[in-house]
């Protein structure tokens, strides 16, 4: 039987940096770029965009899998999916490349293998999170400011 297993990593990145988001141009360079730096071999880049809204989605169509990306430049946000069952591609680095790309403050990366016959304890997918410092701390004033704020009940 063929091998038929594969990975997928599906990553929310969050606060993303406004210039690379907000010309879909822009970011489909830097996903061209990632597929071929991460053996993904990029095969066709499709831009989806309807007229008016400012969110769009790329999809690049590669060998033995895919990148998708969903692009919402209003609220600084990035949802991506990287699959691929080929041997040679790096869908990890492929992620890695994409959260520092997109120079994102916050990250949730899940990796999920795909096709993989294993107990049901292997099929629960993995998660990691990133989140910069400078981040925490400009939320953590926020939330004492709400606490301090707050009225009490009696």
């Amino acid at each position: 039987m063929k091998n038929l297993s594969g990975k997928l990593i599906a990553i929310d990145m969050y606060s993303c940096a406004e210039e690379q988001i907000t010309d879909a141009k822009i970011a489909q360079e830097i996903l061209s770029k990632g597929c071929e730096e991460n053996s993904m071999a990029p095969r066709e880049i499709i831009c989806c965009q309807e007229d008016g809204n400012s969110e769009y989605s790329l999809s690049a169509i590669c060998k033995q899998g895919h990148v998708t990306l969903h692009i919402y430049p209003e609220i600084g946000l990035i949802t991506a999916d990287v699959f691929s069952c080929s041997k040679d591609a790096d869908q990890a680095a492929m992620g890695r490349y994409l959260r520092d790309a997109f120079d994102a403050d916050k990250s949730k990366i899940t990796v999920l293998d795909r096709v993989d016959f294993g107990s049901e304890s292997d099929m629960k997918p993995s998660r990691q999170s990133k989140i910069k410092f400078t981040s925490r701390t400009k939320n953590l004033g926020g939330k004492l400011k709400k606490m301090m704020l707050k009225p009490r009940s009696i």
